[in-house]
């Protein structure tokens, strides 16, 4: 039988506090195998989280485990969830943070966290849920205790306002993202929606004074030096530089550029 799969997201960047939680969860359920998603979420950022969540669906096997910590509610009288949905657990604070999970299955089950022996022995840090109830919760999933022994089922689990793209007479307005490591401007405009749009045209996608004619196949279908426009990983439209950064290029940090409007426009 393979080790179950416990993925770990947070706001904690390099410090101490995912390798506490680690250990927490190792010392339940020892065979865990741990996935680090990613710990460079912006602090505080939930909307930045649920990005990340957002990026597994479809890549980790029935049965995985996700905890999920940026928690700027800690200690405060917001709730811990587990979410049973799309055949995987989802452990974390109500804040939003699970927006996409819900959104992308309408029969998730959420769990309110009340039952005190699936916590960390002892007393409950105000600071440190991450390590007190979150990590200790996600090893009992893994280890088979059902999300309906973790406390009784919520109707109401917190979601954030998700941006979505709009048509807007000739032209279909979407916004970024979020910028990625390289730079790169990742859109909420999807494959889909941008080819039903286009119907066969070329494309035009503005960004302030940035416009791009075409949507390369690739980076390398630009020079370099050269902005671009593609879908890239995530089926996603993405504004990009051929081996350069056009996040800083266009003076953005990764948060400033979350939400700049991207025009899509069809070339007749």
């Amino acid at each position: 039988m393979n080790p179950p799969i416990i993925s770990l997201t947070s706001d904690f960047g390099p410090d101490v506090f995912v390798g506490l939680m680690k250990g927490v969860i190792l010392g339940i359920c020892p065979n865990a195998h741990l996935v680090d998603l990613s710990h460079a979420v912006a602090p505080q950022d939930v909307l930045g989280g649920a990005l990340v969540l957002e990026q597994v669906f479809g890549v980790f096997p029935a049965g995985t485990v996700h905890l999920a910590v940026v928690d700027p509610g800690v200690g405060s009288q917001r709730r811990g969830l587990a979410i049973a949905a799309l055949g995987q657990a989802w452990v974390g604070p109500d804040n939003g943070l699970f927006t996409p999970v819900l959104r992308a299955d309408p029969a998730a089950r959420a769990y309110l966290l009340t039952n005190r022996a699936y916590f960390r022995p002892g007393s409950t840090s105000a600071t440190f849920h991450g390590r007190d109830v979150f990590a200790p919760v996600a090893a009992h999933l893994a280890r088979g205790v059902s999300p309906a022994d973790l406390g009784p089922e919520v109707a109401d689990p917190l979601r954030l306002e998700w941006p979505l793209p709009v048509r807007e007479g000739d032209s279909l307005r979407g916004q970024v993202l979020f910028a990625d490591r390289f730079g790169n401007l990742i859109t909420n405009l999807e494959r889909g929606l941008v080819e039903a749009f286009l119907a066969g045209r070329p494309a035009r996608v503005e960004l302030g004074g940035l416009v791009v004619d075409g949507l390369a196949p690739c980076y390398a279908a630009a020079g370099p030096g050269q902005p671009l426009a593609l879908f890239n990983s995530l089926e996603r439209l993405e504004l990009a530089i051929n081996n350069g950064d056009l996040s800083a290029k266009l003076g953005f940090s990764r948060l400033a550029a979350r939400g700049a409007p991207v025009l899509v426009r069809a070339l007749e």
